[in-house]
């Protein structure tokens, strides 16, 4: 009977815990992108200062906090802490866009309170596409990140020419430019 009493206790306790909302702290949310450079792929990440979220809730699922997140933001407000790259970035890369804004929204997401996949809808330099995260809870924060092709994607690649033409930039990257970019989101979730 005990054994039985501890059982019931045990699982009611574990319901409670998985019946638990979730809570968002909005103001921690951020915008990212994490380029590479160099044979060896040196990471220079990147943050979009100026990013602008909503979201449909605070509190709940992984799927209803997330389900409805929109962003706004400019590339312009990019900051890699290092005033050389902010201005060879702005030099080169920015002075080829047709636009620096940038506006995504979710349009699908799939999974539980600790891991899935998301589609987002992102508009950038006059283009929308569908672009897929993945995401996921660990530690308190939440982490959509997918993947974008500066060559392929978003009609940027005459900014990256740009860029990774430039002889002051080749030279810093050792005559190499990634085309690929990690783009994604992170908040503090509880």
């Amino acid at each position: 009977m005990v054994k039985r009493i501890l059982l019931a206790l045990t699982l009611v306790g574990l319901s409670g815990y998985t019946l638990s909302a979730l809570t968002l702290d909005t103001a921690s949310a951020k915008l990212y992108f994490v380029g590479a450079k160099m044979k060896t792929k040196v990471k220079v990440p990147g943050l979009i200062k100026d990013a602008s979220f909503s979201f449909a809730k605070t509190s709940g699922s992984v799927a209803d906090i997330m389900g409805k997140a929109k962003v706004d933001a400019d590339f312009t407000t990019k900051d890699t802490k290092d005033k050389l790259r902010n201005s060879n970035i702005k030099r080169t890369f920015e002075t080829k866009l047709k636009s620096s804004k940038i506006h995504a929204e979710v349009s699908k997401i799939t999974g539980n309170d600790s891991a899935g996949d998301i589609v987002a809808k992102v508009s950038f330099n006059g283009v929308t596409k569908d672009i897929p995260l993945k995401y996921t809870l660990a530690d308190g924060k939440f982490k959509a990140t997918g993947m974008i092709d500066m060559s392929k994607d978003f009609n940027l690649n005459d900014s990256y020419v740009a860029l990774s033409t430039d002889k002051m930039v080749e030279g810093l990257h050792g005559k190499q430019t990634w085309t690929e970019v990690e783009v994604g989101i992170e908040a503090q979730i509880q």
